[in-house]
């Protein structure tokens, strides 16, 4: 199945959320590349929360689209899915929370992972079972 197959399919709904998703995701990976994670965590806690949450941009639907788009952006990180999800979660009216974990590499080196929760479920990313050692949460969205 073609891509043009694949978009053909999707309804009227699911081709805005794309839309929003394929803007949000490559704007993330670059801001993410120009300016310091502590500026960046301070923009997105801003974003303004929708009252209600949507019904047709449910986390799952939000996850999937996010990681879709996200497999067709070089360099698209778990720290830049899991920021862009946030992102697109706060604009609809959902609560997440960024988890973050390190990890020691037989090297002697460590390595990072991030990972998005919504209502205690992880939605992207999420670590392997005992492989990190969690960092306290980092809450983004405020409701």
């Amino acid at each position: 199945m073609t891509l043009f197959d694949k978009l053909a399919r999707l309804d009227k709904a699911e081709r805005s959320l794309l839309a929003e998703t394929a803007i949000v995701v490559p704007l993330v990976r670059v801001v993410l590349t120009v300016l310091p994670f502590r500026l960046v965590h301070r923009v997105i806690a801003a974003i303004p929360h929708r009252a209600r949450a949507s019904e047709s941009r449910t986390p799952e639907r939000i996850a999937r689209m996010v990681a879709a788009v996200s497999a067709r952006v070089p360099r698209a990180t778990c720290l830049t899915q899991a920021l862009a999800a946030t992102v697109l979660l706060t604009r609809h009216g959902h609560r997440s929370t960024l988890r973050l974990g390190v990890a020691k590499k037989e090297d002697g080196t460590l390595r990072a992972h991030a990972w998005l929760e919504s209502g205690g479920r992880t939605l992207l990313g999420g670590p392997d079972s005992g492989a990190f050692t969690q960092l306290p949460p980092v809450a983004l969205s405020r409701r």
